[in-house]
């Protein structure tokens, strides 16, 4: 009898799992393309205009609140190449840690692993790129309020 009501309801069970995966699937996001860096900017520059209206700001309190936008940007981009740089360094010291386990033949393997996965990478980027260079571009997403 308990087999029975299992063997009935796992193809109801495995429906509502398949759903619920495939649904889940849909609702991801892709992450910002280069044109929405682009009207990220031009969604700074419309706020910092709507704040500047708001707040009934004189044109020297704007140019001072453009110059600490400025700032706070430049400092963001260069704790973004620092990080990067720091990445750099820890890959290679990884690397390093890995070849004094290996013998020579087998750090040489290793050299010509790596340079198949760099390939491979580079390859997979430039079919993204080109995915997204013929994906058709769509009406700009209506303003918030």
């Amino acid at each position: 009898m308990k087999l029975r009501i299992l063997f009935k309801s796992l193809p109801l069970t495995l429906l509502a799992l398949l759903s619920f995966v495939a649904l889940n699937a849909q609702t991801e996001k892709p992450s910002p393309s280069k044109d929405a860096r682009a009207n990220m900017a031009e969604r700074r520059q419309s706020n910092a205009d709507e704040l500047a209206k708001e707040l009934n700001l004189s044109d020297e309190q704007k140019a001072k609140l453009n110059k600490i936008d400025e700032d706070f940007a430049a400092k963001a981009k260069a704790s973004r190449e620092a990080r990067k740089e720091n990445a750099q360094q820890m890959r290679e010291e990884r690397i390093k840690a890995y070849k004094s386990v290996m013998t020579p033949e087998q750090a040489a393997k290793y050299d010509e692993y790596r340079e198949k996965k760099k390939a491979e990478h580079k390859q997979k980027s430039q079919q993204r790129q080109e995915k997204r260079a013929n994906k058709p571009r769509s009406k700009a997403a209506p303003q918030r309020q």
